[in-house]
């Protein structure tokens, strides 16, 4: 089983995208913990302030697989997939950290040092 660390955003409807994107995560993770709720304006473009959180669990999936679910998970709230990088959207979904049974880091995104709507409901849930 690995263990995954997802860092979860939005500010497209939020509350709901959230919701829904913690409802499905229900589904294909086991022993999930949720960090809190936080607030961050958007970085990069002008928009509507983000709502963020991390969201761990257990999984068998491989990388690759879970990573597939997960971009499924955000087609199906709607995510729009032609907008710039950097725009709103109702959902994104990264693996952010990846451990292996005995706790080996497996996987590290460099989104962890480089933002702190990341790198705080991260240590908040370690």
């Amino acid at each position: 089983m690995m263990k995954y660390f997802l860092s979860l955003g939005s500010n497209i409807n939020p509350e709901l995208n959230l919701d829904f994107a913690i409802s499905s995560l229900g589904k294909i993770l086991r022993d999930t913990k949720c960090s809190s709720i936080y607030k961050t304006q958007a970085e990069g473009f002008d928009g509507d302030d983000f709502l963020n959180l991390v969201y761990c669990g257990t999984s068998p999936l491989s990388f690759e697989s879970l990573k597939k679910k997960l971009k499924a998970i955000e087609d199906s709230s709607g995510r729009d997939r032609s907008s710039p990088k950097f725009s709103s959207r109702t959902l994104d979904i990264d693996i952010v950290l990846q451990l292996s049974d005995d706790e080996e880091i497996l996987f590290e995104s460099d989104e962890i040092a480089k933002y702190r709507f990341v790198s705080e409901p991260l240590r908040e849930i370690l």
